[in-house]
């Protein structure tokens, strides 16, 4: 078995579509059934080695982008914002790797695109889609990105011989929003990687102290500041509890600046100001798996997501979760975690303020979510996902 993959998700800044990307051909790399994995970036192929230097070291990839100095970059990065341009950057970005395509389609290499839309391939080929919140809530997202997915998501699909999604959940929007074969949409979990699991508190002391927080004495949330996230009523949920808990259970935001978050952002001001919201923004990988284990409560009212690894991340770290009781997370938490209306403010405070007074409950969301965390793993993901190839080769 021959695969091929794009591998410009994996460029830096990493994003979690990059990272699956990642776990992926980690796994392929040590399975004796597969007999080569290649990718491109631009017209560069990485391979054998290439590939398994890459994997190591990721700068390589940047070096291989094609326009990425120079005016030409310059006029690409800005055709991001105009619809119009944004298409033409893609179409010529898909263009650049024609003929690679083309050569590892003759030589029987199947084609798997792990980022929604895939370039053209006369060969065997998979798509994996994430979510469909392109279609469900625009809203969320920057009309280009809306657009672009509009025009190339259909075309993949047809394309596609099998099309691998995160969850159930996913599966049925697809089913329900496009004319596909259900026999042709395979739902894989995600995994966890080991490095979430809960660690002792010397380990955890410099971030919490960098901080100013004590271990189990935090209530944490990690996500881009984003409409999707529903930080807005987790923040006004926060702010209704008695002042009592949030002196004694600050809430930290942990993620990157995101847009459409200037009322958010008012609603932080005078919490922050109290030291009862802390706001690190993005913080190291070391510093966020610390965090993970040494939460009172981890809180997750997320308003749409298609799979919601954060919340597993989050229970392999033994972190009690408070999460949505929509979309895809109950699938993801099956039980091990307290699940909330997240369109509901007063739902969100009730689910903290029972959380964060009742200590028997945590533990068993922390026995439970260790449990459930303990059955997705990317070893899984890579085994099903290899038994989709199979069936097309």
């Amino acid at each position: 078995m021959k695969l091929l993959f794009d591998l410009n998700s994996l460029r830096p800044p990493r994003s979690g579509i990059g990272y699956y990307t990642q776990h992926l051909l980690e796994g392929l790399l040590r399975r004796s059934d597969v007999e080569d994995v290649a990718g491109w970036v631009g017209r560069t192929v990485f391979q054998g080695e290439r590939l398994d230097a890459m994997m190591v070291d990721q700068s390589s990839l940047q070096k291989a982008v094609q326009f990425r100095n120079g005016m030409t970059a310059s006029l690409l990065q800005k055709s991001r914002a105009i619809p119009g341009l944004y298409r033409l950057r893609t179409v010529v970005r898909s263009s650049v790797s024609r003929k690679l395509r083309s050569d590892f389609a003759r030589r029987g290499y199947l084609y798997h695109e792990t980022n929604f839309v895939a370039s053209r391939y006369r060969g065997p080929n998979v798509v994996t889609v994430h979510d469909l919140s392109h279609r469900r809530h625009p809203e969320f997202h920057p009309q280009v990105a809306v657009n672009y997915l509009d025009h190339g998501l259909p075309r993949t699909l047809r394309q596609a011989g099998a099309i691998i999604v995160d969850s159930l959940y996913t599966k049925q929007e697809l089913l329900d929003i496009y004319d596909v074969p259900e026999e042709r949409v395979v739902p894989i979990h995600l995994g966890v990687e080991p490095v979430f699991r809960p660690y002792i508190e010397e380990e955890c002391r410099p971030v919490l102290d960098a901080l100013g927080i004590l271990s189990r004495r935090f209530v944490l949330s990690v996500c881009t500041l984003q409409p999707r996230k529903n930080l807005q009523r987790l923040v006004e949920g926060f702010a209704r509890l008695p002042e009592e808990l949030r002196r004694m259970y600050p809430l930290v935001l942990v993620g990157a600046d995101g847009w459409k978050n200037s009322q958010l952002m008012t609603c932080i001001e005078p919490l922050a100001r109290a030291g009862q919201i802390i706001s690190p923004g993005y913080l190291s990988r070391s510093s966020l798996l610390h965090l993970f284990s040494s939460a009172a409560v981890f809180a997750y009212p997320s308003l749409y997501e298609g799979f919601g690894l954060p919340v597993a991340e989050a229970m392999a770290s033994g972190a009690p979760v408070l999460t949505s009781n929509v979309t895809s997370i109950p699938e993801v938490t099956n039980g091990a975690a307290l699940e909330v209306d997240p369109y509901s403010v007063d739902a969100i405070e009730a689910g903290l303020e029972r959380l964060l007074t009742d200590a028997a409950l945590r533990d068993l969301l922390v026995e439970k979510g260790l449990r459930r965390a303990a059955e997705l793993t990317w070893d899984a993901t890579v085994d099903k996902t290899c038994e989709v190839y199979h069936s097309l080769v």
